[in-house]
């Protein structure tokens, strides 16, 4: 499709949907959720241990093909956990797995497929040991993680750093530095003074930002009717 056929009641039908999915299957499963989460397609998520907590404005986009996984393996009395800022956003694909702890700053954006553990999960010699070695990760402020990227143990992420698409990270990231490749390596330096455009400022105000983007949808979906998104839906035509 080149463009969205649905009317805006539909749009507004649909939003409800996922929120209620959210509130009533998901929400249990987080120790704590901060208020706003949006979280597309959310029964395509899965979030599994204990001590996983996350700040307000969770944004999280999944699909069929690409489930989210926030995931800590808390075995007897080994306790993991995961604890994630405000206004971080989530594409599909996305693991966080953690046998110790994962800790992510405000602001973080991870791309599609990325993979964060602080754990190899089996040694070289014993395969089979049910309490295997982590060590923390922590990723800063504003972080940036392209597609692909891995992230393992016992790394740190300053601030604003940008990883690059399937880079394998193990070795520390200093603030405001881009790095890239198999295994990361610093390619740029930013300026800390930025000025840095973040997530936190676009949703500082989440009421007149949700009040936007609504008159957005609004006017994007414009002279869409319920009998016009059936017929593109059973009978696409060119331009559909």
């Amino acid at each position: 499709m080149r463009r969205d056929h649905r009317p805006y009641w539909m749009h507004r039908a649909w939003e409800a949907y996922e929120n209620a999915w959210v509130s009533h299957f998901v929400k249990a499963h987080f120790e704590a959720l901060g208020p706003d989460p949006k979280i597309v397609r959310p029964w395509n998520m899965e979030v599994f241990g204990p001590n996983i907590r996350v700040g307000r404005a969770l944004h999280v986009v999944t699909r069929r093909d690409q489930p989210v996984s926030f995931t800590v393996w808390s075995p007897g009395d080994v306790p993991g956990s995961i604890t994630i800022g405000d206004c971080c956003f989530f594409a599909g694909g996305v693991r966080l797995l953690a046998g110790g702890s994962i800790t992510i700053g405000d602001g973080a954006l991870i791309a599609k497929s990325v993979t964060i553990t602080d754990s190899d999960w089996h040694g070289l010699y014993d395969r089979i040991d049910p309490r295997p070695a982590s060590k923390p990760v922590t990723i800063g402020r504003n972080v940036w993680i392209g597609d692909g990227a891995f992230v393992g143990k016992g790394i740190s992420i300053g601030d604003n750093a940008v990883i690059g698409a399937r880079s394998v990270v193990t070795r520390d990231v200093p603030a405001n530095t881009v790095v890239a490749g198999n295994p990361a390596r610093p390619v740029k330096e930013l300026d800390p003074d930025g000025p840095f455009k973040t997530r936190m400022d676009m949703l500082g105000d989440p009421k007149g930002l949700n009040a936007f983007m609504e008159n957005a949808y609004k006017d994007a979906l414009k002279g869409n009717s319920t009998l016009g998104w059936f017929r593109s839906r059973l009978f696409p035509r060119a331009g559909d």
